[in-house]
Formats: C-alpha cells, sequence, structure tokens
C-alpha cells in the first residue's frame, strides 16, 4: 500500500467509525475544507495532500494529527514506494 493510499483508507475508516461524519461532504463541510479537495483526496486523485489538510480533518473528526497517523495502516512495514 502506497503512502497516499493508506490516507484514504484511514479518513474511510474514521468516517465509518464515526457517528457524526457519514459521508466525504460532511466531513469536507466540518474541516472547513472545500468538497472537491476531500472528494480528490478519497478518489486518489490527490497523491499527496498538504499535512494542514490533514490536520483540518483530523480536527473535524476531534482528532490530532499524531493520533490521525497513529494507525497500522502506517506502519513501515506496509507502506511501499510509489
Amino acid at each position: 500500500m502506497t503512502l497516499s493510499q493508506a490516507i484514504v483508507q484511514r479518513i474511510k475508516n474514521l468516517i465509518n467509525q464515526s457517528t457524526y461524519i457519514e459521508n466525504y461532504h460532511q466531513l469536507a463541510t466540518r474541516a472547513g475544507l472545500n468538497e472537491s479537495v476531500v472528494r480528490a483526496i478519497l478518489s486518489g486523485e490527490t497523491k499527496n495532500p498538504s499535512t494542514e489538510t490533514i490536520f483540518f480533518i483530523s480536527v473535524a473528526f476531534g482528532i490530532t494529527l499524531s493520533e490521525f497517523y497513529n494507525d497500522k495502516l502506517f506502519d513501515i512495514g506496509n507502506i511501499e514506494d510509489n
């Protein structure tokens, strides 16, 4: 799995676990981001979202940036080049 794929999967997992964010529209609204930005990340069109964008997404879920990346998806053995 690439880093960008891990980010997409983490966001999707957080949406599935959330009781107040059910889709990318609600995520974009809570994060204060344009829907097209969130849609581009989740579709894989954006390969390298900025740290600032991931920060706002994390805040929307009520977690820190550290908590966002503190997931087995980001273990070094799970991330490949490309």
